[in-house]
């Protein structure tokens, strides 16, 4: 009998395009099973992320904010440290509380929430003079003894109604606030406030007081009803102390849209909007297209997150977005609720039209109808993420249960997903047309200059789809490669150790490279490429050969 005769069928495989990330078990072989600092920048090619620039090292950086535009690069930091709030490096006077933050710019006041407080950073109409501290958004005065009148003739239409007490130093309110008065002894004088699901206001209950004049002396007011309708007084003079304030609602998570300030509640149940042009009067309900708003929500569970989004508003739940329409407190309605929610608010970002976020079964894009995944590629498991678009791309600092961070980077025109690094962002903002992240340490801007970068990038298992052992005789790279690049081939065979196989150090570009690699007897392999400095993977190509079916 002759003996067995193993013939080897030698072929070529190429790898002409390079898809994205892709960490399931099986994928298409033009992925990549795992990549360090690669991005979809030169696609079909493969090439390194731009290079970041840091700009600010400190302590107890919680967060970053975007300052007042003025179409130059950041170079100071705006933001929290050390529960400070520091505008264009400078500290501002006032001290935040400890946690997490969710500020907005109104018109020149920067609002952080949920302290309450704000920063105008323009100067006074009054003096021209720029604050250097921060002031709280609400307001307060207790008094005694202050006597309430009000009458109302339905014939003529004459309506009165007052506070007054000499020198009660009523002028710390302005005209056109909407105060809440708490503490009188005659319940009918007190304003109804609506705080949570179980709040009841009667037809005659004031739910609206608004300042019309105001001086030392006298506050005159302007009082409703749930309905909209003229309220009165019990005409009284109260002995005791009585509390009068300008009241801003427990939100968590704030957002500007329409010249409003939006907010949702701490407890999971309302959407506030404040009055049109002011962010500081959420109390206004006398029928106005310019009166503030709320709403109650029904759905279980805390607010995750609130954002502007084209002509409307959506807040977020972990399980379901709210979406709200409408222009002015007539047509405000929320008809629409998805079962997808969002887990951390601070994923969310607007990229060409579309809203990216985290929810609990990975990355999503909504654009108005249901959410749809994005991330069916990524297994991994991410319970936080803070993120931001740079206009083409969504890219998110990820964190796993154990706190590991992965900076994910999302190309919406490919598909394609990278990963970046584990830098540990808290915090991004978009400002002139560049990208800012911020450390507990550091502000970087990306897509800049001056970083040396590592890179790498390891294939999937190849197998050219058959169940014969294969061999490798040598492997061929095209690539564009800057002068002082290092670049490391390594192989692995049936997911054992990587095995360095080369080290190019190119001086000028390389056309192409040619790396002798020989083994055989496996049934699958990877190939890890790794470069310190600047390349542009084009193609590669396997000179490969077939041993057949081995048995063990």
């Amino acid at each position: 009998m002759l003996p067995y005769f193993n013939a080897k069928e030698n072929k070529k495989v190429q790898l002409l395009n390079f898809g994205g990330l892709d960490t399931r078990a099986k994928a298409e072989p033009n992925t990549l099973s795992q990549c360090l600092n690669m991005s979809s920048a030169c696609y079909p090619a493969l090439s390194p992320r731009l290079p970041r620039k840091k700009i600010f090292s400190s302590t107890g950086i919680t967060a970053i904010v975007t300052p007042e535009y003025n179409d130059e690069k950041i170079t100071t930091f705006t933001g929290i440290k050390d529960n400070k709030f520091f505008y264009k490096g400078t500290e501002i006077d006032g001290t935040l509380s400890a946690g997490c933050k969710s500020i907005a710019d109104f018109n020149g006041k920067i609002c952080i929430f949920p302290d309450k407080v704000y920063y105008n950073y323009l100067p006074s109409p009054d003096t021209g003079q720029i604050s250097t501290k921060l002031e709280s958004m609400e307001k307060s005065l207790s008094v005694s003894g202050v006597k309430f009148y009000s009458s109302y003739d339905s014939v003529s239409g004459d309506y009165t109604a007052y506070i007054s007490k000499s020198n009660g130093g009523f002028d710390c309110f302005c005209e056109g606030d909407s105060i809440i008065i708490e503490g009188c002894s005659k319940s009918a004088n007190n304003t109804c406030k609506i705080q949570g699901k179980k709040d009841f206001a009667s037809d005659t209950s004031i739910v609206c007081a608004i300042v019309k004049t105001v001086s030392a002396d006298k506050l005159e007011l302007l009082l409703y009803n749930k309905t909209g309708e003229k309220a009165l007084f019990e005409n009284t003079t109260e002995s005791g102390s009585i509390t009068i304030k300008v009241s801003i609602p427990d939100m968590d998570y704030i957002c500007v849209h329409n010249n409003r300030l939006w907010g949702t509640a701490k407890n999971g149940e309302f959407i506030y909007a404040s009055k049109l042009g002011d962010c500081m009067n959420f109390n206004s309900f006398q029928g106005l297209a310019d009166d503030s708003w709320y709403s109650m929500i029904g759905t279980p569970g805390n607010f995750t997150g609130i954002c502007s989004y084209r002509t409307s508003i959506v807040a977020f739940k972990r399980h379901c977005i709210h979406h709200i329409y409408g222009d002015s407190p007539q047509n405000f309605s929320i008809p629409k609720q998805t079962e997808t929610g969002c887990i951390d608010g601070r994923s969310i970002a607007e990229l060409e039209g579309v809203l990216y976020f985290l929810s609990s079964n990975g990355y999503m894009a909504y654009a108005g109808g249901e959410p749809y995944c994005i991330s069916y590629q990524l297994t991994a498991k991410f319970n936080s993420a803070v993120s931001v678009s740079d206009g083409r791309h969504y890219i998110s600092a990820a964190y796993d249960k154990n706190g590991s961070a992965s900076v994910l980077v999302y190309d919406s025109k490919y598909n394609l997903w990278h990963q970046y690094d584990d830098t540990p962002f808290i915090g991004f903002i978009n400002y002139f047309g560049s990208v800012y992240g911020a450390t507990s340490t550091d502000i970087y801007e990306l897509d800049s200059e001056g970083e040396v970068i590592q890179w790498s990038f390891t294939t999937q298992r190849l197998t050219y789809n058959t169940m014969d052992y294969k061999g490798l005789n040598c492997i061929w790279i095209r690539l564009d490669a800057q002068p002082n690049t290092v670049i490391k081939i390594f192989v692995s065979r049936d997911d054992n150790e990587f095995e360095l196989c080369s080290v190019l150090s190119p001086q000028e570009k390389l056309s192409s490279a040619r790396i002798p690699v020989r083994f055989g007897y496996c049934d699958n392999f990877k190939l890890k490429i790794s470069g310190t400095g600047n390349a542009i993977i084009s193609d590669i190509e396997f000179t490969t050969h077939i041993d057949g079916r081995k048995f063990r």
